[in-house]
This record gives C-alpha cells, structure tokens and sequence, in this order.
C-alpha cells in the first residue's frame, strides 16, 4: 500500500502564527498568563521550529489506504485531532473524511506554513496539555512525532479527549530506500551525523517497541509510502532531519552539500522510486 506522489514543495498556502483556532462554539479557555509567558520560551523537543523551511519542504506525504483503514477503526467521523501536526500533512488529508480536524503543534513557526483549510483549526500548544474537550475526539494521529512527547503526560491527556471506543494511531519512518548505490552512500551520511541525534529519536528507530499505550491494540497492516523524487527532494528530505541540522550547528558544516557528490554519482537521472516502510501501531479506547 503506497503513497500516492506528493513533491516535497507541493505544500498549500500560509498560514500566521497568530491564525490558530478553535472549532465554532468550542473556543479554547484562555491560557494563564505564565502559560503563555511559556509559548514565549523554546520547548526543549521543539527540534524544528529553526529549520522550518526546510522541515515543511523535506516532509512526505503518507499513502490513502492508511487512512482508508484508520477511518474503518473509528465509529464516527466528526473530529480527529492531529496532534504535532508540524506543517499540516497529516491534518490536510484528514479533513477530506472529517467533519473537523484540530491540529495542534507547539512550534509557531511551523503552523506558519500549514495549508489553510476552513475545517481546520490550528492551535500552538503542547500535545500533553491540547485543550480539547473530554470525550469528543474520534481519532488522535500522531504522524513521525510520539518519540518527542512526555509519555507520562500525553496518556491521560488521550484517555481525557477521546470518546468511548475513539481511536489513537501513531506512526513514523526511518530511512528512505532508493537503489543499493545510493543507499550505500545514504549509510555513510548517517555515519557522520549519528552522534547529532536527539536522545529521543532512539524510540523511533528502534521502531516504537517500546511504547505501551493503556489501550487496547489493534492489529495493522503494513503500509508504505512512496515518492517519484529528483536528487534535489532526495537532499531537501536529509536536511530536514533534526541530527542533519544539529551537526551543522556543531560544525558548521553542511554535510547535505558535502555529500552531493556522491549521491550525485549514485543517482540516476530524472525522478527515481523513494520507499519509506511505514512503523504504525493503532490502539483503542474501551
């Protein structure tokens, strides 16, 4: 099941900081003023809000048939959440089934660059803490971003919002394959920037084993999503890697650019096949 082709700059129009809201008559409560003194401050998993441009042009998109599947696990389609929703992905292809999406993000700077929609409503705030009512959400996606969050903190925050027999489904990807050349190339670069990996990334690439949501799990198949890309995406997708930005910031080098010549090498020309195998754990509530 794969990913219908979506280039990395195909992104809608932009949206302000300041142009995040609620659904009509739900209005979220006004934050407490040290809440919002805290927006002001860096959140310590907020890897991206530096590199936004880049993260928003380097995204993928993921195949219909996982939403096709995760539509059939929910009883109603009246509002999913989209929770560190990033640029918007995941919430545009969302609203084509929902009545509503909420998608919430704690980086302004890129819910600046999500596609404007009129049924969704973007909201800076943190995924333990979303503000949603109880008991009103059908589905809860978390799409290349659980590792991020204080687990501890966002499952009480699921059990709150999520309605009787609502769903939550989380998933994420490692390492894009191409053909064996540049694959070789691509464990070369990942060499060189290993030891720039946030501590948390370690759960998404030891492929969410390790998460124990308390619901109950339903079994998945196995998806993938694909790209027809040009060596120029192939780059923008690297850069937009947290460990690719904080080596350069240790550096001062562009290892993206230092290793252009290699990947050229190994590249064939024009647009060529990019898979990602998909890492998707879907849970219930009772």
């Amino acid at each position: 099941m794969r990913a219908r082709n979506r280039m990395p700059n195909e992104r809608a129009g932009r949206r302000r900081p300041d142009c995040v809201s609620g659904p009509p008559g739900r209005a979220w409560p006004a934050a407490p003023h040290h809440e919002r003194r805290q927006r002001n401050m860096k959140h310590p998993q907020d890897h991206f809000s530096a590199i936004a441009p880049q993260y928003a042009l380097g995204r993928i998109a993921y195949p219909e048939d996982l939403y096709r599947f995760l539509v059939a696990q929910c009883q109603g389609q009246e509002l999913a959440w989209d929770c560190a929703t990033g640029s918007g992905q995941a919430a545009l292809d969302l609203v084509r089934t929902f009545s509503r999406v909420i998608a919430t993000d704690i980086s302004k700077e890129l819910l600046a660059l999500a596609p404007q929609h009129p049924r969704i409503f973007y909201h800076e705030v943190s995924s333990e803490e979303s503000g949603i009512e109880p008991d009103s959400v059908d589905l809860i996606t978390v799409a290349q971003a659980l590792h991020w969050f204080d687990l501890n903190r966002f499952w009480p925050e699921v059990m709150r919002v999520l309605k009787k027999a609502g769903v939550l489904a989380f998933w994420g990807y490692n390492w894009p394959v191409v053909e064996p050349g540049v694959d070789r190339v691509l464990e070369d670069f990942k060499s060189v920037i290993s030891s720039s990996w946030p501590e948390r990334s370690a759960v998404l690439h030891g492929g969410y084993n390790s998460i124990r949501p308390p619901l109950e799990e339903i079994s998945s198949p196995a998806f993938e999503a694909s790209a027809q890309w040009e060596l120029d995406d192939y780059l923008a997708h690297l850069r937009s890697w947290s460990a690719t930005r904080y080596y350069g910031e240790r550096t001062g080098e562009d290892v993206t650019k230092q290793f252009q010549p290699a990947f050229a090498d190994a590249w064939r020309d024009g647009r060529v096949a990019v898979k990602w195998p998909l890492i998707l754990r879907v849970f219930q509530k009772g």
